[in-house]
């Protein structure tokens, strides 16, 4: 039944395409010939003095563009037979061989003209479709995906929608890859965009980021409607696997945001670990939350990663104040920041920290510089004291995220006051 009803689907799609070109084809095609029409009056009009050979241009441009090449000669046609039209009413050219000479060569220069220009609108399109979409699927890639999910979560924090995220990968495919060949794994990936496009909405996106890994994202849905959609083109996936005898599932990880970070890349690594966490599960799963207030003003927190690089460069050979926990022993004193580098900051500190602290670095200059959360990689002594190579953290714990939210909520107090 759900074979039957995807075929009427693609069908019914299939035939509303056709009926779309044919109509712009109808549509270009009278628009051009109207056009024509009125550049052979003004001719007429004008006499032979004033020359029109490039207004008959314009119409074979602009139905090659828009209609395709098809079109394009079409209206070539209905040009040349304008101009001759016009000359021999007016009488400029009276032998015959000359007007049939001159005639061609105007056919040919409009057809020439047509086809460089359906051949151009044609190359841009193809152009413009690879930059944007994965070659072998057909899906669209990364980059157009993070662009979309950015422009989706400015639409949903106006419309005040959900945001749903999805993060799909094969299980079992290197086994397909390594047992049956590449050629087969290339297949089921191909299957698996065409059995999401069936089942997902028009405002839908989905996109490949990279091997078996595939990214969805539903605008304006919550959880149900999101769930209900994944379990669908999950069972559908499924059932073509075991039509083919390939052992191919797939588990997805989902979130839906209430209000969504503007930070894309973080959204993107929440789905990514509940797709492992499906994968832990059992493989085959579905495992969908739904970001709750508490949660998000965890991620609001670890959002103001995107301000770390600029405060670095603020606070760069000034001094500072170093907060920390080392071994239950509260680290309290001052430091200074001696250069940065582009993966993180150096700073000067009286005694040594272990490796891999996390560290809070306040500035005491009035800079407008926020708090800083940096993790200690190594120390060297040097003039006195050791020099502490930091860099920016990409990953926190829980406690680590609790001691960047305690740091920023001591930083609210203290702005407050």
């Amino acid at each position: 039944m759900d074979s039957r009803m995807l075929l009427g689907k693609e069908r019914a799609e299939l035939a509303s395409h056709v009926f779309a070109r044919g109509i712009r084809a109808l549509m270009v095609t009278t628009g051009g010939a109207a056009l024509v029409l009125v550049i052979g009056t003004l001719d007429f009009y004008t006499g032979p003095e004033i020359s029109f050979a490039i207004f008959y241009l314009i119409p074979i441009a602009l139905a090659a563009w828009w209609g395709g090449f098809a079109q394009g000669i079409l209206i070539a046609t209905a040009c040349s037979i304008s101009w001759q039209c016009v000359e021999t009413i007016e009488g400029t050219t009276r032998d015959p061989i000359i007007e049939l000479w001159n005639g061609v060569a105007r056919f040919g220069v409009f057809v020439i003209a047509s086809s460089l220009l359906s051949r151009l609108r044609i190359s841009l399109y193809l152009e413009k479709k690879l930059a944007r979409s994965d070659q072998l699927t057909g899906a669209a890639n990364g980059r157009t995906f993070y662009e979309q999910v950015s422009q989706a979560v400015e639409r949903s924090l106006r419309s005040d929608q959900p945001l749903t995220l999805a993060y799909l990968d094969l299980d079992n495919f290197k086994w397909l890859n390594d047992n049956l060949g590449h050629a087969t794994g290339d297949q089921a990936l191909c299957e698996l965009v065409r059995t999401v496009n069936s089942n997902i909405r028009a405002t839908d996106q989905f996109a490949r980021l990279g091997g078996d890994e595939f990214a969805l994202m539903f605008p304006d849905c919550g959880k149900d409607e999101a769930t209900a959609i994944l379990a669908r083109l999950q069972k559908c996936f499924s059932q073509e696997m075991e039509a083919r005898k390939w052992p191919v599932t797939i588990s997805i990880g989902a979130m839906t945001f209430p209000q969504p970070m503007r930070d894309v890349d973080a959204l993107v690594r929440r789905v990514d670990d509940l797709m492992f966490k499906a994968k832990k599960q059992g493989k085959n799963r579905i495992v969908h939350l739904i970001l709750r207030n508490s949660e998000r003003e965890i991620e609001i927190a670890v959002g103001k990663v995107v301000e770390r690089r600029a405060t670095a460069r603020v606070l760069c050979d000034r001094p500072a104040r170093v907060r920390s926990e080392v071994e239950s022993e509260g680290i309290d004193e001052p430091a200074r920041v001696r250069d940065i580098s582009t993966s993180g900051l150096c700073i000067h500190m009286e005694r040594a920290l272990p490796e891999q602290t996390l560290i809070a670095i306040e500035p005491l200059h009035a800079s407008g510089a926020k708090t800083l959360l940096v993790r200690v990689m190594w120390a060297l002594p040097e003039g006195g004291g050791w020099l502490h190579e930091c860099v920016l953290p990409n990953r926190l714990s829980a406690d680590e995220l609790a001691l960047w939210v305690r740091e920023r909520n001591a930083e609210s107090f203290h702005e407050s006051r």
